[in-house]
């Protein structure tokens, strides 16, 4: 299989922010880590964090050889520095805008967040075929926006590349 290049998806460090609420899966281990020479897979939830159950689940569901750690906002936050430090590409899955929110409320300095799935569920609009969001995350992705963080939806790294901003703005 060929390697997306480097260069089209890390603009601003080796961070690949990714909001999709069913974090490790298919899609994310085939379509991403296996296209692009992501070196540590990240899961951030506060909730899973602390279920042992629940993070063996996770953890079963990831690539042996792909090195792949389970934490809560905190401790994703505190890791920040030493990834970039390191230089490797890292993947950081989050389950929803309410838990980005939370990576930047605790200092996170974040730049572009691609938004992969956010799937059906009740009181949630549909703005793509793989993103439906509910009025309290379209709130919290515009508050982030005014903090000039930019969201690219994108299920698959070959797939097109859409702005939130504007999705956003025609559904208004």
């Amino acid at each position: 299989m060929k390697q997306i290049e480097r260069r089209n998806f890390l603009r601003e460090s080796n961070l690949i922010w990714r909001v999709d609420d069913r974090l490790i899966h298919g899609q994310v281990i085939i379509g991403w880590c296996e296209q692009l020479p992501i070196r540590l897979l990240v899961v951030c939830d506060d909730q899973i964090a602390t279920t042992d159950w629940e993070k063996e689940l996770l953890l079963m569901a990831a690539p042996a050889k792909l090195p792949t750690r389970i934490l809560s906002t905190g401790e994703t936050a505190e890791q920040i520095e030493d990834w970039i430090a390191r230089d490797v590409i890292v993947m950081i899955l989050i389950k929803s805008p309410a838990v980005l929110k939370k990576l930047v409320d605790l200092g996170c300095e974040i730049q572009t967040v691609n938004v992969g799935g956010i799937h059906f569920q009740e009181n949630r609009k549909e703005f793509l075929p793989y993103l439906f969001l509910s009025n309290e995350d379209v709130e919290i992705f515009k508050q982030l926006m005014a903090k000039g963080i930019r969201f690219e939806c994108q299920d698959l790294p070959n797939a097109p590349v859409y702005d939130l901003q504007k999705l956003i703005e025609k559904k208004q």
